[in-house]
């Protein structure tokens, strides 16, 4: 007893002189309040199916975030608007997250046309954003953009490697479609390119408008322009209405490439049989192991197939991979500054090189041309092949170096 006594007695001259902490004193609140993050996304709509996806992502990325601790002891809360698929609801809705004085960083709504809508409304208010569902390059290119960065890999590149998986196993002749809109145009003109560098014919070359894709039309065209390669479409509908023309129509080119839609889970669900051997762009595939700020791709799906009942195709990963990146940036924020400073944020997303669930993150600089621009990221193809039992199951197939499985053909 009288050697516990002196050591209290001595641990009590110490925390009084200030020479160390008292052990039995209250962890001091973290300074500040909660950190704040918004977006407006179609969860109804045209593009409600995935936009949702992505919602999904960023709500699971905040509940991980907090069970963790949020940010240097900090809560993160998330708002979320519905804006119904339209450009002029969804500029709104930012108008109003922009006016307000409790909101440190935005994210980003669905789609290209939406989001260019959008950055003419945040970039002049001067608030960090990250874009995970915008792809088309207008967004940025010459753009200069000061407060917005891009997640996903540039729409270009989305299906060039579909022309080279293509080109590989003797594919000359191309028939190429695609939805009039910014993003499904800038896919069709980087399918031309690679069409071009591998000597692949284009024999068939047609747009359509929103909505208006008279799809067993474009089909028959494709079959009897004698397209070895069917290539493009828009948005997720379109690939699954392709899908069910070619079998309407008798069409069976070697390979079928569609833009969103073959990298959902939920694709064979929709289109059956009919989506045997066929590819498309996906950024991310929860076959690959990949870590963010918050989280690895492992927990993320295990999580995410715990709440939802499915496996995440990459929207999900795409919003999660969003939340996470503002996190570390939020976090280096307040390290430098004390506080989640929105221009120390806009920094961190304009020279990190970092990895998100989705991958590897850089943007081009400011200052340069392209600012804000996803350089680090590029894509997969992936096919939904048979799965020995019956079904199918989606393969990687390209690039090589990654690839798990071999293409299968069509015919």
């Amino acid at each position: 007893m009288k050697h516990e006594y002196l050591a209290g007695l001595v641990l009590a001259v110490l925390v009084t002189a200030g020479c160390i902490d008292d052990p039995a004193a209250p962890e001091p609140e973290p300074e500040g309040g909660p950190i704040t993050l918004a977006a407006a996304i179609a969860q109804s709509g045209r593009h409600g199916e995935l936009g949702n996806a992505v919602a999904r992502g960023y709500r699971l990325a905040v509940e991980i975030l907090n069970e963790r601790g949020g940010v240097r002891g900090r809560p993160v809360e998330l708002v979320l608007r519905d804006d119904g698929s339209d450009p002029e609801t969804s500029a709104r809705l930012y108008a109003e997250f922009a006016a307000s004085d409790t909101i440190d960083a935005l994210l980003g709504p669905y789609s290209s046309p939406i989001t260019t809508t959008v950055l003419a409304v945040t970039e002049a208010a001067g608030i960090p954003l990250v874009a995970p569902a915008a792809a088309a390059p207008e967004l940025w290119a010459g753009r200069q953009r000061q407060w917005s960065a891009q997640l996903l890999n540039p729409a270009p590149g989305y299906l060039g490697g579909s022309v080279e998986v293509a080109a590989l196993v003797g594919a000359r002749d191309v028939a190429l479609v695609w939805e009039d809109t910014a993003f499904p145009a800038s896919v069709a003109g980087g399918v031309r390119a690679v069409a071009a560098a591998h000597g692949l014919d284009i024999v068939l070359a047609a747009s359509y408008a929103v909505g208006a894709a008279d799809h067993e039309a474009l089909l028959a065209a494709a079959r009897d322009a004698g397209a070895t390669l069917f290539i493009g479409g828009g948005y997720a509908t379109d690939a699954i209405e392709f899908t069910r023309a070619a079998t309407a129509v008798g069409y069976r080119p070697l390979l079928m490439s569609l833009l969103l839609g073959p990298a959902e889970p939920t694709f064979p669900d929709e289109v059956g049989e009919a989506g045997r051997c066929v590819m498309g762009n996906a950024p991310w595939d929860p076959t690959i192991r990949t870590s963010g700020f918050i989280s690895d791709s492992e927990t993320m799906v295990q999580r995410y197939e715990a709440a939802y009942g499915t496996t995440p195709g990459y929207h999900p990963a795409a919003g999660f991979g969003a939340v996470e990146l503002l996190a570390e940036g939020i976090d280096q924020a307040i390290s430098a500054t004390g506080d989640a400073d929105r221009s120390a944020i806009r920094d961190f997303l304009f020279t990190a090189m970092t990895e998100t669930v989705l991958g590897p993150y850089s943007v081009y600089p400011l200052g340069d041309l392209q600012a804000g621009a996803q350089r680090a990221l590029t894509g997969l193809q992936v096919q939904w092949q048979d799965d020995g039992a019956g079904g199918l199951t989606r393969r990687i197939i390209h690039p090589w170096a990654v690839a798990n499985a071999t293409p299968c053909l069509m015919r």
